[in-house]
């Protein structure tokens, strides 16, 4: 045989057996960690594939039904599951989430969160322990009560505009799907109060910003849940990272002419005494989110760097958004599912407004107790953030003689956990009055994760409580809302957040004795 001819097969052997190689070591499992999830129960796991197996062809709603419903029932609240070689313990309990989720050793996020990268970098949600306790530092006072109270003359100026865009639909007797709407009303709220940006979405019903969100949404879950597509190498090769990153440009140019607009404004008024002033220390205090980000590399790109800023902002328009709108939506669904809560929750606003026709005060906020109850269980019922990832620094020690071995990902699911009978009776029903101090006293602690829990929970949840009460008590003295479709037809989809497939599909009527018009300031 020449040699041309030899040296041509044995290149040809390379080609082949090179990736197999690679597989091979890329995907062997540390023996230590094998060990200790041999004794978790879960599904069967193969080699270089592990348990993907599983999901290989599934629609995301099928997907969801598995991780929430099937794999619960075959495996209980505690197994453990092989993602190519990535090795997950998956919580579905209180007593299991408390182990990890209480104090320091394991909060930081798991490898997984990588995917997000590209669009949030190492904003709150994705950051590492240092860059996390520096930022989170940085940011907390953005969300002091005394700062939350100034944005409720914007939060009342959205949700009146809000009730503006229904009106039409509410004559016409239409059925809409609630999502179209509050999704804009939250982006306006969010842009103005944290970013100090008016973009007026409502009045343009057609954002590219939040159209970008919705198909990064469909793009990271596909990444996440496709095994191959885990693979960087194979991911860096395909057509979908380059779906994903036109789609994440998008996002970002109007995450950066935010940023851009706002340094402008703070330059122009930079020196001026105006309502920026603290009447206490006579210091100009700033009143957004972005603005306590710029405040802080003014200091020194040691603190935060125009990448930074980006990451802080694109994670917090995100989040800001996306998972207050699921939680309005649904809590406007659920309540016209039940008419008679609906009833209840009514007679609270006339209670507190009588025929005032005001904007709600933190007084009148504070007064709504049943609605808060509402809110509270339909977090319950449906967490906007249904999933989510710790890192095991270490070995974490389970009942029943079995060990998380440091280095496997801890994933919560907070759906399963919420609907625990052991901390829930009857778990499926909703009953706001699950909420009252008295039936809440001696439940566990980590029963209920909403905003998660633990160092890493979620900072602008006082505000995201808020802006549901204006939002929802809003349309609810303007409107009685009917569900058009049972909650059995609302799908659900695995995704970034808890999403029907088909939305959800509601109809208005025009409340009798509602006032024409609510007053813009508070």
């Amino acid at each position: 045989m020449e040699l041309a001819s030899i040296v041509f097969i044995l290149r040809a052997l390379a080609l082949l057996l090179l990736p197999l190689a690679f597989l091979l070591l890329k995907f062997r499992k540390d023996p230590k960690i094998f060990e200790h999830l041999t004794k978790f129960k879960g599904p069967a796991a193969y080699p270089i594939i592990g348990s993907a197996h599983n999901l290989i062809g599934l629609s995301s709603i099928e997907i969801f039904n598995r991780i929430c419903y099937t794999d619960i029932k075959n495996f209980g609240r505690l197994f453990r599951v092989w993602v190519l070689n990535s090795p997950q313990v998956v919580i579905g309990s209180a007593k299991y989430a408390e182990k990890i989720l209480q104090g320091m050793v394991h909060h930081a996020k798991s490898q997984n969160y990588k995917i997000l990268d590209s669009w949030m970098g190492k904003g709150l949600l994705t950051a590492n322990d240092g860059m996390w306790k520096i930022h989170r530092k940085i940011l907390t006072p953005a969300f002091h009560f005394n700062i939350l109270h100034e944005f409720l003359p914007i939060l009342n100026k959205c949700s009146k505009v809000l009730v503006e865009k229904l009106e039409e639909p509410a004559q016409r007797g239409q059925t809409i799907d609630i999502f179209e709407y509050v999704t804009l009303c939250a982006l306006d709220i969010i842009c103005e109060s944290s970013m100090g940006a008016s973009i007026n979405a409502q009045q343009q019903n057609d954002s590219a910003y939040v159209k970008a969100i919705r198909e990064l949404n469909d793009l990271l879950v596909k990444r996440y849940f496709t095994p191959h597509l885990r693979v960087d190498w194979i991911y860096n090769l395909s057509w979908h990272k380059w779906k994903t990153e036109r789609t994440i440009k998008i996002a970002n140019d109007f995450t950066d002419k935010i940023i851009e607009d706002r340094r402008r404004y703070l330059k122009e008024v930079k020196g001026e005494k105006s309502e920026h002033i603290d009447e206490f220390t006579q210091k100009r205090r700033p009143l957004a989110f972005i603005d306590l980000l710029l405040a802080a590399q003014d200091e020194g790109e040691q603190y935060m760097s125009n990448k930074d800023i980006r990451d802080q902002v694109s994670t917090f328009m995100f989040e800001g958004h996306d998972t207050v709108t699921t939680a309005t939506c649904w809590a406007l669904f659920i309540l016209g599912t039940y008419p008679e809560i609906q009833a209840k929750v009514v007679e609270e606003l006339n209670r507190v407004f009588g025929n005032s026709g005001r904007s709600p005060s933190m007084n009148d906020l504070n007064e709504l107790k049943y609605l808060e109850r509402c809110l509270k269980e339909t977090l319950r019922l449906f967490p906007s953030v249904p999933f989510f990832e710790r890192h095991l620094r270490e070995d974490q020690p389970f009942e029943g003689g079995v060990t998380a071995p440091g280095g496997v990902t801890a994933s919560f699911n907070v759906f399963v956990i919420h609907r625990d009978p052991e901390h829930f009776p009857n778990p499926g029903k909703f009953d706001p009055d699950r909420f009252l101090p008295e039936n809440s006293i001696g439940r566990h602690p980590y029963a209920y994760l909403p905003f998660s829990a633990g160092p890493r929970n979620c900072i602008g949840q006082k505000f995201a409580m808020m802006e549901e009460k204006i939002v929802v008590s809003t349309v609810l003295r303007h409107f009685v809302v009917e569900a058009a479709h049972t909650i059995e037809e609302a799908q659900m989809k695995v995704g970034l957040v808890l999403k029907p497939e088909n939305g959800l599909k509601i109809k208005l009527r025009r409340r009798s004795g509602a006032d024409e018009d609510l007053a813009i300031s508070s």
